[in-house]
Formats: C-alpha cells, sequence, structure tokens
C-alpha cells in the first residue's frame, strides 16, 4: 500500500493562516479598545467598571464582545457594528469555508 501525502495548495495554506491568525487579532482589537473605551467614560462608576474590566479581561472573547454589544460602548455606532459584528462573521466565514471546502 504505497499511499503518498499531497502538499497543500495555497487555498489551504491561506485559510489556515486565516484561520489561526484571526482569533488572535480579534483579540488584539477588541479587548484593549474595550478597555480604553471604558477608561475614557465618566459615566461609569467604580464597581461597574471593575466588573467589566473582570470581565474583558477573565473572559477575553467573551467579555469584550459583551461589553461592546451591551456595555453602551461610548464608540461610534458604525464603528463598534464593524469591529465586533464584521469581525464575527469573518470568524464565522473561514469556520464555515474551512470545513465544507474541499482542498
Amino acid at each position: 500500500m504505497n499511499e503518498t501525502i499531497a502538499s497543500p495548495g495555497f487555498f489551504t495554506i491561506l485559510i489556515n493562516f486565516y484561520g489561526y491568525y484571526v482569533p488572535f487579532i480579534l483579540l488584539a482589537i477588541w479587548a484593549p479598545l474595550a478597555l480604553y473605551d471604558l477608561s475614557r467614560r465618566s459615566d461609569v462608576d467604580t464597581r461597574t467598571g471593575s466588573i467589566w474590566t473582570a470581565a474583558i479581561i477573565g473572559l477575553p472573547f467573551v467579555g469584550a464582545f459583551a461589553y461592546h454589544v451591551a456595555g453602551k460602548s461610548s464608540l461610534p455606532a458604525f464603528v463598534r457594528n464593524v469591529l465586533v459584528f464584521g469581525g464575527t462573521g469573518l470568524m464565522v466565514l473561514l469556520i464555515a469555508v474551512a470545513s465544507i471546502a474541499r482542498y
């Protein structure tokens, strides 16, 4: 039984590259932006700010996503929607393409 393993093509390497790095890129954008926005807000008291900070740091993706969506972020709505829903949509698209496509 001589079985050969084909070398991965360009598309395979590209999808794997983006699929690997996109979560880190989203984390590197969402968490610091949420912490910066939280520190700039004057309407948040110390207790609420501490809870949001613990959520953002303790649950990186979920905490930052929840802050941007439900935490009344002071970012403009367009920027917030593009960052949060665009990044989430990109992740879902990469997962779908990687699981459906045959390379």
